[in-house]
């Protein structure tokens, strides 16, 4: 027999084990940020170096501003990121906080269910006592009108 314990656990599972997949995404989504920052952060370091070389010899106006406003749309991509991190952080924060709330609830209706579940075996054992000794007073009360 299923009992609202039973129900109660089952959702309280649900929803933690919705809150650790929400998390794995999360810290997903934050390695592939960082990765990419630092993919930026590469090609940012790579075109400064070439734009140093190129200034150490013959080059034309242009070829250094190309280079110039690369390197500003780099800066601008790893600035993104960045805040791209920020926000990742803050909902991995929270996404921790769920995780943990949602475990607590999970313990909690689990101590009840099983405080339910002992309640219900001393009920039950109270009553077949109960039952066996209305058995054992109706047979003595049969035998001694036997008797």
């Amino acid at each position: 027999m299923k009992t609202v314990w039973t129900a109660l656990l089952a959702k309280a599972e649900r929803t933690l084990r919705d809150a650790l997949l929400r998390l794995a995404e999360i810290n997903r989504r934050r390695e592939n940020s960082l990765i990419q920052e630092e993919k930026v952060s590469a090609l940012l370091l790579d075109y400064n170096q070439q734009l140093q070389a190129l200034q150490q010899r013959d080059h034309s106006a242009t070829e250094v501003n190309n280079y110039r406003h690369f390197i500003v749309q780099l800066q601008e991509l790893k600035t993104r990121a960045k805040q791209e991190q920020n926000r990742i952080d803050i909902e991995l924060q929270l996404a921790r906080q769920i995780l943990v709330s949602a475990e607590r609830e999970r313990m909690k209706v689990d101590q009840l269910a099983t405080r339910a579940e002992e309640k219900e075996q001393r009920e039950s054992h109270s009553r077949e006592t109960r039952s066996l000794d209305a058995q054992a007073i109706q047979q003595h009360n049969f035998r001694a009108r036997i008797s």
